[in-house]
């Protein structure tokens, strides 16, 4: 088929065809190879840098403290949006 620019236009088949190809094309691809995988995977994480214990118990606590304030918020809200909609309701 010619394209009103006179460039030929691919049909529906040969498009299904060429995707078809692709994707058979990329299944027969190998897996990665796990020993490469892991050992670069250790190699990364001696890179990372760890904070050390009294760090992580400081911000353990600091995650704590906001989730009681925040729990504690989230109840006080729900108890008093709870008590307009019974009072509202009746």
């Amino acid at each position: 088929m010619a394209d009103v620019d006179g460039k030929a236009t691919k049909t529906k088949a040969e498009k299904k065809a060429e995707a078809k190809k692709t994707a058979e094309k990329n299944a027969k691809k190998p897996a990665a190879k796990s020993p490469g995988f892991f050992k670069s995977t250790m190699t990364e994480l001696k890179k990372v840098h760890w904070p050390d214990k009294e760090k992580v118990v400081k911000y353990t606590g600091v995650v704590f403290g906001i989730v009681i304030v925040l729990g504690a918020i989230i109840w006080a809200l729900d108890t008093g949006f709870s008590a307009a909609i019974g009072l509202i309701m009746g």
